[in-house]
This record gives C-alpha cells, structure tokens and sequence, in this order.
C-alpha cells in the first residue's frame, strides 16, 4: 500500500459513505431533504428547509426530526435511544434530517460499532458538498476522526485529523460540533480537540447543511485498496451483525427564517437568501437553548424561527411575565387600582385587631413604598390611634414588586403609580372627614371639661371665702357656697 493511497483515503473517506449507500440498495421514496441537486452546477434546485430552532433526541420511538433513508440494515428505537446495526453486505442503515441548518451546533451521545472494515458516522453536509465529520473506525478502539470539505474539493489529502479517546467501540461519549461563522470547534466529551478557521485555504464550510448517521462497511471486498486499508482491514461478514448505539442528539440552528435558498453559483454565505429571517439570527439564543437542552432541560418552541419572530417571542415573554401581577400591560391601570384596594382592605382589617398594631402597621407599610409621594405624606400624619389606622388603610399598593423588571413594565409601573395615588387620595379625604369628626367631639369633651373645672373652682374659692368669715357670718357664707355648687 503506497503512503499516497492511503493519505488519500483520510481526505475521501466520508465521501465514501455515501457512495456506499448509493451501491447497496437503492429505493424510490422521495425525502423531504433531496440533496441530489447542486446548485453550484444546476439551477432550479428546490429550497431548503430550514431548522431555526432548538431540540434534543433521545430517540425512544421514530423520530419528527429524522427521516430513515430505507437503505439495507435495521434501526431501532427504544428506552436506551436509537441503534443501527449492518447485518449482511451492502447493509447501510442510515438517518437523514429533515432539516438544514445555516450554522450552528449539533452533539451526539454515542457509542460507535466495533468490527474490522466498520466504520460509524455523524456528520454534516451541504447540496454544494461542503462537509464537517466525525467518524469512528470499528478496528480502532483508541481515536476517533475529524475531517471537513469545501464543495467537494478532493485535490489536498490532509484535512482529516485523529483524535484519541476513551475505547469508543465499548463506552458512550460526547461529541460535539460548534458550526460557527468565524471557525468550525471539534469537542469530545465537552474538550476542545480541534479548531478549523474560516481563513483555512483549503476552504470554510458555509452553505446550508443537513444532518447524517449511520453505518457502513468501509472494508467491502468491493471497495478500493486505499480504502480498506483505512478501514481498518476487510471485513468478515461472519462477525456481524455491528451495531452503533445512539444515546441522544441535541441540535441548534445560528440562524432564523423558514427555508435557505442559493443567490448565486458561489456556494458563499452571503449568497443563501433565507425567506423570512436572516443568517445568524439566532445566534445568542442558539446559546442558551443547547445550554438549556444539555442540562436536562427544554426550550421554548417559539424560540425565534424568524428575526419577527424573535422580536415577538422577547415581546410575548415580557408581556407573560407582567400577566403574572395583571392580567395584560394595557389593563396595569386598573390592576393596580384594585390591588391597591385589596391591599388597603388587608392592611385595615390586620390594624383593627389593637390600636399598636395598627401604628406599626403603618409605620411598616409606609417605609416599604418610599417611593409614593402618598406613603411619605401618611408617614407625617398625627399619631392617633384612629388617624394611624386610616393611614395604614391608604398604603399604595405593592402589587408593583411582583412584577419582572422590563421595558414594557416600567411604563405600567407609572400608570400604577397613577392609580395607586388616585385610591390613596380618595382614602385621604375619608382620613381628613373622620379626624375632623374626632376633633369636633374633642372639643365638645374639652368645653364639658372646662365648665366643670371652672364650676370647682368657684365651689373652691366659696369655701375659702367661708374660712376666713367670723363665725356669725359662716353660716351665711356655707348657704352661699351651697347655692354656688348646685349651678
């Protein structure tokens, strides 16, 4: 075997995989990815579907996101995710996406077939055959390998790479692909392993790309030299069957819109013409939903398909968020309106129970709402126990602090400051009437008081008047006094 031939098949291997399928069996079912149209050599090629958001796979029943291609050889779904095993020659059992994506990020839990000849693949590819892969040789249970194409180009034999890892023919691992504009990342296990630049001179992927796994025999008799080799030796159909086994798959599209299309012959990114979004749209919340997604957790489906619609998403969680204290952001008015009252019915009811208890929970109320120009004013009022009670009563509402702090809520805070004051100026006029009323019966208690106070007075100075009278006109004054008292 001359260093070439194999050198070559490093740089063509991938390619291989789907010259495989192509000789195994061949099927008339149409996909909804028909890739068999380049648009770098024939116009008129159809639109491509376009992902625009975010999802994770565990394959436990047949999946809305893959469509089985029908070649040879047997999928299977079930509680420990999907598996595809090649039992017999030409078996090449195989999912595709129904999907493209224009950047973005795919990661696969995956454990690749064992067997001499074997190979297991998970990878990316273009209709104007840009490529990024990563493939698992079935002999080799030390490395795995990375490689990438630009529109097909063959002519250079040194873009793939070996990357070691944990025995990946016995054990799951991670494998990640970070499709970004500026450079394409190879993670394994969450490490960075390798980076590809988009300044590279053997071309940067850059059209749209669906998704590809499966299985395939790299070490058919039939198959070249050069690429048996590579794979490891011939293989032995005797040992099958070889399955690889698929845990879970997380995928995210960088970019928004409904489908990609081709401006031109130049394969660019600048030529896709995306219908109803844009390239890269999506990018900041690509980021947060495969973050999301590789916790455990789930996104949104509605999290952005176009840039309209990532503008309405932000736009309809502000808006949730608000529902959540009132029922929308144009009804905040009279929400915080009826708060307020509740909130005052509440306060007025706990002040009732004692006179201290109603001080202090107005003193309370009034420190929390510092920023009502009401609450100050209540703070000031006279510290009688029925004054302190009303002006517990007439606290603006503090509905406001359930409220997520956005754009859209800062304008509602106002018009709930509005109405807040608008309730506690009403129950202000009913603090003023009713201190009014108790000074009234203030006044009536100390003129009652008065009158009595002077009447012992007079009665007093009576009785001292008497004192200092001879005895014979005691008897006179003590009458006087007498008369004295009984007005």
């Amino acid at each position: 075997m001359k260093l070439l031939d194999i050198i070559s098949v490093l740089g063509t291997s991938s390619l291989l995989s789907k010259l495989a399928a192509a000789d195994s069996t061949t099927t008339t079912d149409s996909t909804p990815t028909d890739s068999s149209c380049n648009p770098l050599k024939t116009t008129g090629c159809s639109a491509d579907t376009a992902l625009a958001t975010s999802f994770s796979e565990d394959f436990s029943s047949s999946s809305k996101w893959f469509t089985d291609l029908k070649h040879a050889g047997e999928i299977e779904y079930g509680k420990d995710g999907l598996s595809m095993t090649l039992a017999k020659r030409y078996d090449n059992p195989s999912l595709k996406s129904n999907f493209y994506l224009m950047y973005g990020k795919v990661e696969v839990i995956m454990k690749a077939a064992s067997g001499t000849g074997i190979v297991s693949s998970f990878y990316l590819q273009s209709d104007d055959l840009d490529e990024i892969d990563i493939e698992w040789v079935g002999s080799d249970n030390t490395q795995f390998q990375s490689n990438f194409f630009s529109k097909g180009d063959t002519t250079t034999y040194d873009r793939g790479q070996f990357h070691g890892v944990d025995a990946p023919t016995d054990k799951f691992h991670n494998y990640t692909l970070d499709w970004a504009m500026d450079q394409t990342t190879w993670y394994l296990d969450g490490e960075s392993v390798r980076v590809l630049s988009n300044t590279s001179s053997e071309g940067y992927p850059q059209s749209p790309m669906y998704l590809m796994m499966g299985i395939w025999a790299g070490g058919d008799p039939s198959n070249a030299p050069g690429t048996i080799e590579w794979a490891g030796g011939e293989t032995n159909y005797a040992d099958a069957p070889f399955t690889m086994y698929i845990e879970k798959v997380i995928v995210t599209d960088y970019s928004t819109g409904k489908q990609y299309t081709y401006g031109d012959q130049s394969g660019s990114w600048e030529s896709i013409k995306v219908e109803d979004g844009s390239v890269y749209g999506r990018y900041e919340q690509a980021q947060e939903d495969f973050a999301a997604l590789a916790n455990g957790g789930s996104v949104s489906s509605s999290s952005a398909t176009s840039s309209s619609a990532t503008s309405s998403s932000a736009s309809s969680s502000a808006t949730s968020s608000a529902k959540s204290s009132s029922t929308s952001s144009s009804a905040t008015s009279s929400s915080a309106k009826s708060s307020s009252v509740e909130s005052s019915s509440a306060t007025s009811s706990s002040a009732t129970s004692s006179s201290a208890t109603s001080v202090s929970s107005s003193s309370s109320v009034s420190s929390s709402n510092k920023q009502s120009s009401t609450s100050t004013k209540k703070s000031v009022t006279p510290s009688t126990a029925t004054v302190s009670t009303i002006s517990s009563t007439s606290a603006p509402t503090s509905s406001r602090s359930t409220v997520a702090p956005t754009t859209q809520q800062s304008s509602a805070s106002e018009e709930e400051e509005k109405g807040g004051v608008a309730t506690s100026s009403n129950n202000a006029s009913t603090s003023s009437a009713t201190q009014r009323s108790s000074e009234q019966s203030s006044a009536v208690e100390t003129s009652t008081s008065e009158t009595r106070s002077i009447s012992t007075v007079q009665t007093a100075n009576g009785a001292n008047f008497a004192q200092s009278l001879p005895r014979e006109g005691k008897l006179f004054s003590l009458f006087v006094t007498a008369l004295l008292a009984l007005f």
